[in-house]
């Protein structure tokens, strides 16, 4: 194994538990630990994709990263309002 291949894994990880954190009802789609699990996660995998230059990976995980901001944005609005 690569060093390099290290953030790639620790990224997948991080999105798999997510999934199943949610699929478990432990947190829900808008909770920040949902939401920081998938952005470190995409954040990991677009290294891994830009050290591999895996362009389609780095695109993928880059609007998976955008899309878990705007959603820590949105969740961070909401409580506010609260």
């Amino acid at each position: 194994m690569f060093f390099a291949d290290i953030p790639g894994i620790v990224g997948a990880t991080c999105i798999v538990l997510a999934f199943w954190l949610l699929t478990h009802k432990v947190v829900h789609s808008h909770s920040k630990w949902y939401l920081g699990l998938n952005l470190a996660g995409g954040i990991l995998l677009a290294f891994d994709g830009y050290v591999h230059a895996s362009i389609a990976t780095f695109a993928l995980n880059a609007i998976w990263v955008a899309i878990a901001i705007y959603g820590l944005g949105f969740a961070h609005k909401r409580k506010d309002k609260k």
